[in-house]
Order: C-alpha cells, then sequence, then structure tokens
C-alpha cells in the first residue's frame, strides 16, 4: 500500500513537472530544437562539408514530396522546413500524418492474427517516431484545430495501439522478460516521443510519458530471470544480443532520453549510471582498419559493418563526453551500416560532435572481458591493422547463435577466421544452418554441440568466460562451454593461450559416451592444405592453423599408412547473405573413438602470404604432459598442458616436474634464448601459470599460493 501510495504521488508530481514545463516551452522542442537549428544555420555559412551534407538531406526532403505518403521520412521532410520555411514541407507532413491515421493498422496480418492480436510493433514505433518528429517541427504552422487533428491522427495509428499491446495496466499483455529484447525498447520509446509531441493537445499524454519513463528504466535494469530464462539486457553497458542489435535497441531507447532531456531537462533519469561504459563497448569491439568500413565483431545476427555511430553520438549529446568516443566516431564511415546516424542525415546533422580533439588512439586497454553476457576482446594495438581475436561463450536465444566457445580473428587488415553469419530469417537457411553450431568455430561431438532447441527455448545452462589475462605479449582466457552443450559433452573447456604470433586452442572435452570428436574453422580469404597446416589467406594476412594434439594432420594426401593421424575435411554451406552461394569451411576430426580428449591447435600469425620468418611450433611430449614449442630467432617458449590437473580424478594433487620444475600447474609456459639452460630460473623471460599453486625446483620458488591462479611472472 505504501509503495502504492509513492507511485502516485511520483505520478502526480511527474503530471504537474510535465504541465509546467508544457506550459513554458514552445514547439519545437523534442530534436530540432531552435538551438540546434540556429548552430546547423551558421554552419552552413562556411562549413563546405556540412553544407554538402545537408543538401543531401533538403535532395531527400524534396523526393519525399513526390512519394504519396513519405510516412517513413518525415524527418527529412521536417528539418527542410525547419531550415527553409517553405511551406510545402509543413503540407505534405500533415498531409501524410493525415493519411497514415486513417489506416487501420501499420502491422502485417500474421502478427494480427495472433491471440491476442498484436497490434502494434516496429512498424507502429518507427510511425509514432517520425510523425511526433514531422508534427513538432510544424506546429507553429498549424491551427489549432489542425494540432488537435493530427494529434489524434498519432494517437489513434500509433499511441492507442502501443499502450494496448505494451504499456496499459489494462490492457497490455507484453513483459519485458518475454519481449524485452530491442523490440520492446523501441516500442515503448518512440510511443514516449509522440506523447511528448502531442502534450499540448491530449492530457493523458503526461501519464503515457510516465508510463514510458518507468518501462525504460525498468528495461535497462532487467536482470534476467529464470523460468523465462533470460538473460540481463546489460553487462557494464554493453547489449548481450549482438553489434547491430545493441546499436539498434540502444539508439531507439537513447532517442527517447534525449528527446525528454530537450523536452523536460528537469526530468530525472534513474537508471543514468547504467550507461556509462556503454560507449566502450562498441569501441573495444571494433577492429580499426583499412577500407570501406569498420569491421565490428559480428557474433549472432549482426554483420561486420554493425556499429554504434547513433548510440555514442546520442550518448554525447546526454552529457556522456569522452574523447576516445570522438576517436570511433572518426573511424565509423558515412553510411557503412542501416541504422546508425552518419552526418547526411536530420538527426546526424544536428547531433555530430565536432570531432577535431579526437585522440589518434582510445585510451582503452587492449583486452576485455564482459562475463555477464560472454564476450570477450583480446587485440595487439589500437592501431589501424593489428590483430583481433574475438570469443564469445554466453547466453543462446533468438539473435545470439548456437556459438558458445567460438571467434573470430582479425589479422592484417583482414578477417582470417570468420563466424558464419546470418540470412534473412525467413530463408530456410537461418534455421537449418546459421543458427546451429555448425555455422561456428567451435567442437563437435558426433556432429553436435548444443541443441537446435536453444534457439528457441535459450541455453538453460549458459556458457561463462574466466581469468582473462593480458600482459602484452601474453594474453589468456578460459571459455566454459560445457553447459549450453552438456547434452552431448560431461565437460568442454576451450582455453586460448596467446604468445607473441601464436593462438594456442585448448580444448580439454569429454563425453558421455564414446564417440568422433572435430573442431570447426571457418576461413576468410582461399583456404588450402599444405602440409600438417590449413593455410588461410584474405590478401594482405595470411594464418597457419596447425593442429597439434592429439596429433598431427597427415603431411601429405596419403591417408591410408596414417590411420591415427587427425583428418581434414572441406564442407560446404550457404555464404551468409548470399545463400545461393556456397563456401567451405572445414573439419578436424580426431579418428579414433573416444570418451575424452585434449586437442591443442596453434593459429600462427604471419605478417604477410609471403613471409618466411613464422614461428617454428612442434609438439613436446612428457610424462602425462603434452607440449608445444614456439621458437621464432632466438627466442624458445615452451608450453605444457599438465594432463594431471584436469580435475578428473578426485582429492588427487597435480604435481608433475615440467623440464626440471615442480609444479601443480594445469598449464604452464616458459620463454628463454636459444642456447641456454630454462631450468636455470635466470635465463627464463617470462612466466604463464595457468591455474597453478606453485612453480619451483630444488633451489628456488618462482611462484608460490595457496589457491592455484593465473598468474604471468618477468
Amino acid at each position: 500500500m505504501r509503495n502504492k501510495r509513492k507511485h502516485v504521488l511520483t505520478f502526480i508530481l511527474f503530471c504537474s513537472l510535465v504541465f509546467s514545463i508544457r506550459a513554458q516551452q514552445q514547439h519545437p522542442y523534442l530534436f530540432f530544437t531552435p538551438d540546434r537549428i540556429a548552430t546547423l544555420k551558421e554552419q552552413l555559412k562556411s562549413e563546405k562539408e556540412v553544407k554538402a551534407n545537408y543538401a543531401r538531406v533538403e535532395q531527400a526532403a524534396k523526393e519525399a514530396l513526390k512519394e504519396n505518403n513519405p510516412y517513413r521520412k518525415l524527418e527529412y521532410l521536417a528539418l527542410a522546413y525547419q531550415m527553409t520555411g517553405e511551406k510545402r514541407y509543413a503540407d505534405k507532413i500533415k498531409e501524410s500524418i493525415r493519411q497514415t491515421g486513417e489506416k487501420e493498422t501499420l502491422e502485417a496480418k500474421d502478427m494480427l492474427n495472433r491471440e491476442p492480436a498484436w497490434t502494434s510493433l516496429l512498424s507502429t514505433a518507427h510511425a509514432n517516431h517520425q510523425m511526433a518528429i514531422g508534427f513538432d517541427a510544424i506546429y507553429n504552422e498549424l491551427s489549432d484545430e489542425e494540432r488537435k487533428e493530427l494529434a489524434q491522427a498519432i494517437y489513434k495509428i500509433g499511441i492507442r495501439p502501443t499502450l494496448h499491446d505494451w504499456l496499459s495496466p489494462a490492457t497490455r499483455f507484453h513483459a519485458i522478460n518475454s519481449m524485452g529484447h530491442n523490440y520492446w525498447v523501441s516500442c515503448i520509446a518512440m510511443t514516449g516521443i509522440a506523447a511528448m509531441a502531442v502534450s499540448n493537445e491530449i492530457p493523458e499524454a503526461a501519464e503515457w510519458i510516465d508510463m514510458v519513463n518507468r518501462a525504460a528504466a525498468e528495461w535497462a535494469d532487467f536482470r534476467g530471470d529464470i523460468l523465462q530464462n533470460k538473460p540481463a539486457n546489460l553487462d557494464n553497458g554493453a547489449y548481450y544480443e549482438s553489434v547491430s542489435y545493441a546499436n539498434y535497441g540502444l539508439t531507439q531507447y537513447l532517442t527517447f532520453r534525449l528527446a525528454m532531456q530537450n523536452f523536460n531537462p528537469r526530468a530525472e533519469w534513474p537508471e543514468k549510471k547504467l550507461f556509462e561504459r556503454t560507449a566502450d563497448y562498441f569501441m573495444y569491439t571494433c577492429y580499426p582498419a583499412d577500407g570501406d568500413y569498420l569491421p565490428s565483431l559480428y557474433f549472432g545476427d549482426s554483420n561486420i559493418a554493425a556499429n554504434g555511430e547513433g548510440v555514442l553520438k546520442l550518448l554525447w549529446a546526454l552529457g556522456f563526453q569522452k574523447t576516445d568516443m570522438l576517436w570511433y566516431l572518426t573511424q565509423v564511415r558515412k553510411n557503412q551500416a542501416k541504422e546508425s546516424m552518419p552526418t547526411d542525415t536530420p538527426m546526424g546533422l544536428l547531433y555530430t560532435p565536432d570531432l577535431s580533439a579526437a585522440p589518434l588512439q582510445p585510451s582503452l586497454s587492449l583486452s576485455a572481458v564482459y562475463e555477464r553476457m560472454g564476450w570477450s576482446v583480446m587485440r595487439t594495438s589500437w592501431k589501424k591493422n593489428t590483430t583481433l581475436l574475438g570469443v564469445k561463450c554466453g547466453h543462446t536465444w533468438n539473435h545470439s547463435h548456437a556459438d558458445a566457445g567460438s571467434f573470430i580473428l582479425f589479422h592484417n587488415g583482414q578477417q582470417v577466421i570468420k563466424d558464419g553469419g546470418n540470412c534473412w530469417y525467413p530463408n530456410p537457411w537461418y534455421r537449418e544452418y546459421f543458427f546451429h553450431s555448425q555455422a561456428h568455430n567451435v567442437l563437435l561431438f558426433n556432429g553436435q554441440a548444443q541443441p537446435q532447441e536453444q534457439q528457441y527455448k535459450g541455453s538453460m545452462l549458459d556458457g561463462s568466460l574466466h581469468h582473462l589475462t593480458d600482459e602484452g605479449n601474453i594474453k589468456y582466457i578460459l571459455a566454459n562451454v560445457t553447459g549450453p552443450t552438456s547434452r552431448y559433452f560431461s565437460k568442454n573447456h576451450r582455453s586460448f593461450l596467446w604468445i607473441d604470433d601464436v593462438i594456442l586452442i585448448i580444448d580439454d572435452v569429454c563425453s558421455h559416451e564414446d564417440g568422433t570428436f572435430s573442431l570447426l574453422f571457418h576461413p576468410d580469404g582461399v583456404s588450402r592444405k599444405n602440409g600438417i597446416d590449413l593455410s588461410v589467406v584474405n590478401q594482405q594476412a595470411a594464418v597457419d592453423i596447425r593442429p597439434l594434439w592429439p596429433d598431427y594432420l597427415t603431411e601429405s594426401d596419403f591417408e591410408h599408412d596414417f590411420p591415427y593421424n587427425l583428418k581434414l575435411k572441406a564442407h560446404q554451406a550457404p555464404k551468409a547473405k548470399k545463400t545461393d552461394e556456397m563456401e567451405t569451411y572445414y573439419s578436424v576430426t580426431y579418428p579414433i573413438k573416444a570418451q575424452s580428449v585434449k586437442f591443442i591447435t596453434a593459429i600462427i600469425l604471419k605478417d604477410s602470404p609471403a613471409s618466411k620468418n613464422i614461428p617454428q611450433v612442434t609438439r613436446l611430449k612428457g610424462d602425462d604432459l603434452q607440449g608445444v614449442r614456439i621458437a621464432k630467432d632466438d627466442k624458445i617458449t615452451d608450453v605444457y598442458l599438465n594432463t594431471w590437473a584436469d580435475g578428473h580424478i578426485m582429492h588427487r594433487n597435480s604435481c608433475t616436474n615440467v623440464n626440471g620444475w615442480d609444479t601443480d600447474a594445469y598449464l604452464l609456459a616458459f620463454s628463454y634464448k636459444k642456447g641456454t639452460d630454462p631450468t636455470v630460473s635466470k635465463n627464463i623471460l617470462e612466466w604463464f601459470i595457468g591455474y597453478g599453486s606453485y612453480v619451483r625446483n630444488a633451489n628456488e620458488s618462482i611462484f608460490d599460493s595457496y589457491t592455484k591462479k593465473y598468474k604471468v611472472i618477468r
């Protein structure tokens, strides 16, 4: 009862404030505010690029004049009217709102045939947005009767169905738990903007704005749930559905917040702190490179050109102003992706900040992990055309694919190991291939990893990432893939250990019965078997994928005499976005049926396709050890996997001796100069201890801890 009184009091105060602000403010007050318009007019006098961008906007407005009902382009007409005062633009906006308001619905039949009928979705949301901008921009051109007429049209076709489905306590049936991803925030946020636009004409709008304000806060702060099996929406400002859907959902949310800030500067924003590091997410997931677009990690239903341009520009306008954001905006190419905010769009023209203070590189760390949503990024530098490794191991559902443990690798300006991608959702290939494990760089047991129903029901047991370590030339992260693959695996651990120019992928797996284990790789560019390697070349970028344990690939094609070597097989699958074309991906299979296997695969990074100065990577053997030697120039690094340290025997210690060093570590790596004795500590350049409590010999202790740690020592 006390909470109810508190809410009623808050609502009364909110409405009072809205009416007070409304009485004082003059349209336009949503986005095309007088100060923004004045600034743009001033820029047109001296800035050639701004002038060219505005010319494209005005040309788009002129083209919209020719359309019967350009309700998707009203922002262009609105800005043209504000800049020129030409009545033809205002008349077209009036005509469009009237025509749109006369429609019965903006949604497709299949949605209306649901029970209950879904009467408002993204088409309605976008119409709410565009009509609100148009109405706000021409408000002072309208008579009182026209204002009431158009406000009612906006209410009928846009606001009312959204209130009915999403917001009204008396009728709504959507909940954040069931539809609380990008759809939710788009539908409710655009309704809030429309309600602000018509608040003079419809007194109930104050209540609707309050509803949206509270709903937006709940969406942003949604922590996930058990029964509906949904993850938290945000993780340190990042959004789990993919870069593309993060851009879309957050742009919708922040557009509402910007309108609210302009409409009511005194309005509270209680969840604002949740977005303090949102810009970092888009920076971490991008790959600065030469080319026609800024690439980003594109796990799930995203695409490589997706970016957060609109999000960062809106954040800047809302007061989140870190100079690193300016760097990011200088990297995004104009019009490289839809749903962004390029400078030749109305919002881009008005809300692109001055980029002259952009730093050459951001001040962010080189690596990051988003543990709740299961994404990690490691890179060698923020300079262009370096190396970036992205790993995903989190929740699976809807736009988040069955890709736990998968990775994407960029090197020398190009993608060399890619994700299978996606296609248009009605395309049968989306259901039959792109969502599935086979479209990703994962490990299969008897051809399976994650069950197909996880696309619809979600992964009840999510993957997770742990122990991110970045000490310059040594980087590490552990992906626990067991949960989402537990139908087929009793243990599925994948470690990425990156030392200098070699990335070791260590797969430590067990199944419930004997069967066949296979690694999958999706190369980008030209790929071929080259002796014991799968070589990949994409323009100036090149890597060799070299399986090392439990054995090499057969060096020649004469497989008959080498029945126990790993087997490479090429597979055909549809190309992302171009499913009438096929492309090749590969499996590396252990030919012996087993219940437990430990794979070690090296990805060797080459300076160029023709480079001869590449690391020499070979196998090392020892008692209960699987080893790898990396040798380049005068530096040697030995890496050992202690097979006793994997927890397979209860209460047993994992003590072993690695080349003269006693340890219980799961992984131990040490580097030394060629010709020196690695059993002498002064000769060791650096150590990596992966899940160990001690490293010592008879003379000294290098590391000691009562619990097992992950650590780099120099």
